[in-house]
């Protein structure tokens, strides 16, 4: 018999299930002779295969090969290769087609079968002829050697709509539906459902694949029974030129360039090299599969890239020779124990075309698959065996133990959420369990970050499992613990002797968990975490699981703790930005119209430092009162202890801990007995600058401490974010509601008064006397001294325990700066005190008469400068103080003191400014 030449083939469906193969052939033969045009028959030889259908649907189909042409029947397919075709058949109607969409049977299975081989093509491909051979055979190894090396598997290829010359709108997840939806008519009894079942790929065909293994983790047992299981069922794949980092699409692109908004642009957008969506799926995939057999076959030739040819008009491959997926793309880089990793000298096309039984690609798939086969049966049935008995490792779906929904208020926050989500979502995660924290201030937000990072890798990661730990205190702890063990439903959990924290930590710990985050909320006592406990039970770092499909996320207020945690992976979370707070304002007011007062809503969130859980309490506020926000700003503005009362407000808020205080001035309270524990001197600075400015507070200024204990004691306030250390390192700010709140909480223990007098100590020993040698300092402590002045006597309302000595020096300071009125009224004060606490006859209370008849001298002075003004000088008043103290000082000094003398000059000039110069003559 001559050698034939390889024919077209087309499939046929819609054959009587009920006939024999032998009279189904002969019939069909028949009926296709029927259709030849008389010309034809001597010139067609016709073959015909019966298989059986892959659908439960009463049919068998028939795959037909045409040697010497393409009967003239048939050319409208040719013509239009997408479409179908009928005939008939005695009284059935058979359908023709070239396509292959859907699942097609290639040959007829031994019985009992042993497993389902299920082959997906790739892009612009073809689900029968992209795995025949080029050879004058045109051999398709699928059907026509593996029927002979795997008898007993249920092999089946799978069609889809990836022309790109077709004008589709599918998408990666379209495809992925679609594979999904014709999976479940044929796998859909429950000895098919638990059938060992093995993977071919080609290039995108493992997109696909990839795709809906991800999505059959997540399906539910009794809604999805068929694609639950087929996770389970999944034993092996051999994946030909996988892109999983995505493909070249220069070539695609040139097809389609000129037509704008082309429906393949969303595809190409999705599948280009370093497509985002990619690489999330790529590390979900590599995840999921750890335990399955892989082998990834990648392609040593190379392709030319595509021309368009003006004569035939049509794009034909002349151009450059380029590698269409390299080897890093094609690899899953696991270990060498899951992923077998095979060179093919093939390029990307022919790596899946095997023209005869001896190649060596087919001779390695061909033992590969033979080995799934020899293995699957166990391995499989083992799953859903532990499955039914409810211990196994493998869930049909990832977990999510969170302790609130998702924040739909959730504003802005863009930059801060994409940090902790590109460190936790990283392919070099293969050598360590990737760490974050999020640090920052009490009330800044970083709870509803962590949630909202939760949700996003979930989203974008549909296989990782997420876990909630809130870790304010051990108990906490424990019970979080406790809850993630009863959802990993862990054996030997209810044993009251049992580790549980142990347990949890092991389960995580094992690969076969899968990928998870956890998130460690309000890990502020890193004590807790570090240190063991008096009862010798271990530190709960000890329980912090490790794994290389894990991930942990802290939140803290503790930057120290932060970098212990994480180590050099610390976020800073800080307050929000003008537009965000005031969309957050916005989403949490019942009255939007309110939103229209836009100056006064500056200054309200520009007073709330634009503090999120601050601004929810004021919205809180305003919604509860009917108020408006001018209302609102009026009373916050009017004292301090309004600001307060409206700060310590509580309301409720589901996004937080039951039982958690929510007001803005008892929220950092715990941070504020935390530090004194740990830093008493730390606690002391927070005390002496709530008493002083919170703005540019010298270095200098603080209380007395060694160099040592004071950088410790600062670095405690830093890591807790209460003060920030300005650019010159000699200077902090301390937050301007962490200043009121500390205020508060001094108050709350009756400590207010002591520190006020604490601090206006300090500040007179350390206040020099004002010289333009030392005036820097002088100047940064003048603001912070005056503020002192200014509480104490706002708070207590007097003034008899104010040390005049500081007094006299701010005056000086005053003087020096030419601000003479303000001068002249500190001197008034200081001399005031002096002679209501020493006597008016005291040497201090007559030098501070003479200072303050100084001062309004020189506000004399200044008066006559300005005459041409027609302001008035005050050396009546002047010379009259001169005179007192002069009185004063020669009673009880004698005259002949320099002070008595002094005194006499300064009459005398002032005699002068007033032209007595007779009088001041006698005076020298």
């Amino acid at each position: 018999m001559a050698t034939r030449n390889k024919g077209s083939v087309f499939r046929v469906t819609g054959l009587p299930a009920s006939q024999p193969d032998d009279e189904l052939n002969e019939a069909l033969n028949a009926t296709i002779n029927d259709n030849l045009a008389e010309d034809e028959q001597p010139k067609l030889t016709v073959a015909a295969a019966i298989v059986p259908s892959c659908y439960e649907n009463d049919e068998k189909v028939a795959l037909v090969e045409f040697y010497g042409g393409v009967p003239a029947f048939l050319s409208e397919l040719m013509a239009n290769p997408l479409g179908d075709w009928q005939i008939e058949m005695a009284d059935t109607d058979i359908s023709f087609d070239q396509h292959f969409f859907g699942f097609t049977q290639l040959y007829t299975p031994a019985s009992p079968a042993t497993a389902d081989i299920i082959a997906i093509t790739g892009l612009d491909g073809h689900a029968y002829g992209s795995w025949r051979g080029k050879g004058n055979l045109g051999r398709m190894w699928l059907r026509d050697f593996l029927s002979k090396d795997l008898p007993c598997c249920r092999t089946m290829i799978y069609g889809y709509n990836s022309k790109l010359s077709t004008h589709g709108v599918d998408t990666i997840m379209d495809y992925g539906r679609g594979l999904i939806e014709e999976l479940k008519k044929v796998r859909n009894t429950e000895e098919l459902r638990k059938r060992p079942l093995f993977f071919i790929a080609h290039s995108f065909g493992g997109i696909i694949l990839a795709h809906c293994l991800i999505k059959a983790v997540q399906a539910d047992e009794d809604d999805n029974p068929t694609i639950a299981s087929l996770y389970k069922a999944t034993y092996g794949m051999l994946l030909f030129g996988i892109p999983h980092k995505g493909l070249v699409v220069d070539d695609i692109q040139k097809m389609v360039s000129g037509q704008d908004n082309h429906p393949r642009s969303a595809l190409l957008e999705q599948i280009r090299s370093k497509s985002d969506l990619l690489a999330f799926q790529l590390d979900d995939f590599r995840n999921l599969i750890r335990d399955r057999k892989v082998v990834s076959f990648y392609e040593m030739g190379q392709t030319r890239q595509l021309e368009f040819d003006s004569e035939s008009r049509r794009w034909r491959r002349t151009g450059d020779f380029v590698t269409a997926v390299d080897v890093d793309s094609a690899l899953l880089h696991l270990p060498p124990s899951i992923e077998d990793k095979i060179p093919l000298d093939a390029d990307h096309s022919m790596m899946v075309k095997f023209d005869n039984k001896s190649s060596r690609g087919y001779t390695s798939a061909r033992d590969k698959l033979r080995q799934f086969e020899q293995d699957a049966p166990s391995v499989v049935a083992a799953r859903f065996l532990q499955a039914k008995n409810g211990t196994s490792s493998e869930r049909s779906g990832p977990l999510r133990v969170l302790p609130f929904g998702r924040n739909r208020d959730f504003v802005g926050r863009q930059s801060q959420l994409s940090q902790p989500i590109t460190i936790l979502h990283t392919e070099d995660a293969e050598e360590d369990c990737q760490r974050a924290a999020l640090v920052g201030l009490g009330g800044v937000g970083k709870t509803q970050i962590a949630l909202e990072c939760a949700f996003q890798l979930q989203s974008t990661s549909p296989t990782c499992s997420v876990f909630w730990v809130q870790a304010s205190d051990a108990m906490s702890f424990d019970n979080a613990y406790r809850n993630i063990g009863q959802q990993l439903k862990i054996p030997g959990l209810d044993n009251g002797k049992a580790d549980v924290k142990r347990l949890v930590k092991t389960q995580l710990s094992q690969e076969s968990t899968g990928k998870w985050l956890m998130i460690v909320d309000n890990a502020d006592d890193f004590e807790m975490f570090y240190d063991s406990n008096d009862n010798g039970s271990s530190a709960l770092s000890e329980y912090l699981p490790f794994s290389m499909l894990g991930a942990i996320l802290f939140t803290t207020r503790d930057r120290e703790a932060a970098t212990r945690y994480a180590s050099s992976n610390v976020i800073n979370i800080d307050e929000m930005d003008d537009s965000e707070s005031r969309e957050l304002l916005q989403r949490s007011l019942q009255n939007k119209q309110l939103i229209e007062d836009k100056d006064n809503i500056a200054i309200v969130l520009k007073s709330l430092v634009n503090l999120p859980l601050a601004i929810m309490q004021a919205a809180a506020y305003i919604n509860a009162n009917s108020s408006t926000i001018a209302e609102y700003l009026r009373i916050y503005e009017e004292s301090s202890d309004n600001v307060i009362k409206l700060l310590s407000k509580d309301f409720e808020d589901r996004r937080r801990y039951p039982g958690m205080k929510n007001p803005i001035a008892t929220t950092w309270l715990i941070s504020f007995k935390q530090i004194q524990v740990r830093n008493p001197l730390a606690a002391e600075y927070m005390a002496f600058i709530s008493c002083i400015n919170e703005q540019d507070i010298p270095r200098d200024l603080l209380p007395l401490a060694s160099e040592f204990d004071k950088t410790e004691a600062l670095s405690t306030l830093k890591a807790f974010g209460f003060i920030k250390e300005r650019s010159s390192a000699a200077s902090y700010d301390m937050h301007r509601l962490v200043h009121i709140a500390m205020q508060n909480w001094l108050k709350l223990k009756d400590e207010w008064r002591s520190w006020n007098e604490k601090t206006l100590n300090q500040i007179t020993n350390a206040f020099p006397w004002p010289q333009h040698e030392n005036r820097a300092m002088w100047m940064m402590y003048l603001p912070h001294a005056k503020c002192a002045i200014t509480t104490f006597k706002s708070s207590f309302g007097e003034t008899r325990n104010l040390p005049w000595s500081l007094l006299h020096n701010l005056a000086e300071s005053l003087r020096q700066q030419g601000k003479y009125a303000e001068a002249e009224a500190m001197h008034r004060q200081t001399l005031q005190l002096n002679g209501a606490v020493l006597g008016k006859d005291h040497p201090d209370t007559l030098g501070s008469m003479n200072n303050l008849a100084e001062s309004l001298g020189q506000q004399g002075n200044m008066s006559n400068l300005a005459e041409s003004l027609g302001q008035q000088g005050k050396y009546a008043e002047a010379e009259a103080m001169h005179r007192q103290t002069l009185q004063l000082k020669g009673a009880v000094l004698g005259k002949d003191h320099p002070d008595t003398l002094a005194s006499m000059s300064n009459l005398a000039e002032s005699l002068r400014q007033q032209g007595k110069y007779a009088e001041a003559e006698a005076m020298h």
